[in-house]
């Protein structure tokens, strides 16, 4: 892909010399749900989890963001972190303070835009999560899997059966009897403690049943 390809399809590439390049390892804490932190990060490499604490205390995992994606962005409006961040995987992101932010958009006042454009998609995503929790089973395991590809870019999902159920909000149960039904149907795979799709285009399918 070319220099000009990856600024089409992320600009944020243009301004990563303003962030502080940092790596994670896998299960480490970016930042904690609650605290008032000091700047957001962008995503170069690997997978992080967003966690939200439910009323029972038990985490509800909202979303696994991937490369080009940004993380707790609303803390420049002077607002605590939404969530808890954790790595998935070993990842590489850069780190934007408040004050990196401020030269960025005093060179870079677009930056103003995609900041906002990705807290709206932030919002879009909680919203069509809790309007897909009326549809059936099926239709929503199908969904996040889709969502979790795209984020990975990769057909196989790093998320064991009871993460996957902290994610869609089903029972380990229900995800269990979907997964035995597409195994035999030869959409998914099992090993590991991953999920393999081996048919996307069924596993779509599942969106328009």
């Amino acid at each position: 892909m070319s220099s000009l390809q990856q600024t089409v399809q992320n600009p944020w590439v243009n301004y990563l010399v303003y962030g502080k390049r940092l790596f994670f390892k896998e299960q480490s804490i970016i930042f904690n749900q609650g605290v008032l932190g000091e700047g957001f990060y962008y995503i170069e490499k690997g997978l992080v989890k967003i966690l939200s604490k439910t009323a029972n205390n038990t985490d509800r995992i909202l979303n696994v963001a991937g490369h080009g994606q940004l993380i707790g962005e609303q803390v420049i409006d002077d607002l605590p972190y939404f969530s808890t961040a954790v790595c998935h995987k070993d990842s590489i992101v850069y780190f934007f303070s408040k004050q990196d932010y401020r030269k960025m958009i005093q060179h870079h006042p677009e930056v103003i835009t995609l900041l906002a454009q990705s807290l709206i998609q932030k919002e879009k995503l909680l919203l069509n999560n809790i309007n897909i929790t009326h549809s059936d089973t099926e239709f929503q395991i199908a969904h996040f899997l889709i969502s979790l590809t795209n984020a990975s870019r990769t057909k196989i999902v790093d998320l064991t059966q009871q993460e996957l159920s902290h994610y869609v909000g089903l029972t380990r149960i229900t995800i269990y009897k979907v997964f035995k039904r597409w195994t035999k149907e030869g959409i998914i795979f099992l090993q590991n403690r991953k999920i393999h799709i081996l048919d996307y285009d069924a596993l779509k399918s599942k969106l328009s049943a």
